[in-house]
């Protein structure tokens, strides 16, 4: 979902619009793509709610990654990719490692992250206050596994300018001058 449910709404208002002013022929068609647009809008609004419900306000509103002091390393995620007779290496993304909490599981920290997946969704992928965060590009997923001392997040990006981004951000998340907020 590259657009927003605000996104959707419009469009489909817009959809609508174009119906109200188009001969017969055209107007089935238009209240057709209206539907379509309310239905994705729809689906991001339940898949946001699902995988939100039960968290707080602030794990749902603030990044996993707002916290700089908890990020102990960030690595370079690759991947094997075949081409042919040969194999091509590839930067998919970052493997970020959050130092343990109390309290902190490995599943509560990927239930976290699923609802910002999907809270980013939601936006579109817009999300200026978290410009820093690596799960908000477009196309990204993340699976979280226990490391000694902390879980590994890696965080992975479909295409190769949006695994640039999802490095170039969690690098910066460990950077001695990034903007992070603190907490």
């Amino acid at each position: 979902h590259d657009m927003s449910v605000e996104g959707h709404e419009s469009a489909a208002g817009a959809e609508e619009a174009s119906a109200e002013s188009a001969p017969d022929s055209e107007a089935a068609r238009h209240r057709d793509a209206a539907a379509a647009h309310r239905a994705a809008a729809a689906a991001l609004r339940d898949a946001e709610a699902r995988a939100c419900v039960g968290l707080s306000d602030d794990d749902r509103d603030r990044s996993p990654f707002s916290r700089r002091d908890r990020i102990a390393s960030v690595d370079e995620l690759t991947e094997d990719i075949p081409s042919g007779r040969a194999t091509r290496r590839r930067v998919a993304g970052a493997t970020i490692v959050v130092r343990a909490e109390p309290g902190v599981t490995a599943e509560w920290l990927e239930r976290v992250i699923a609802c910002h997946l999907a809270r980013n969704a939601s936006l579109g992928h817009d999300v200026p206050e978290m410009s820093y965060c690596p799960l908000v590009p477009l196309g990204v997923s993340a699976s979280v596994r226990s490391v000694g001392g902390g879980f590994a997040v890696d965080v992975r990006a479909d295409g190769d300018d949006e695994a640039a981004e999802v490095l170039r951000r969690a690098r910066a998340l460990v950077a001695p001058d990034a903007a992070v907020p603190k907490a």
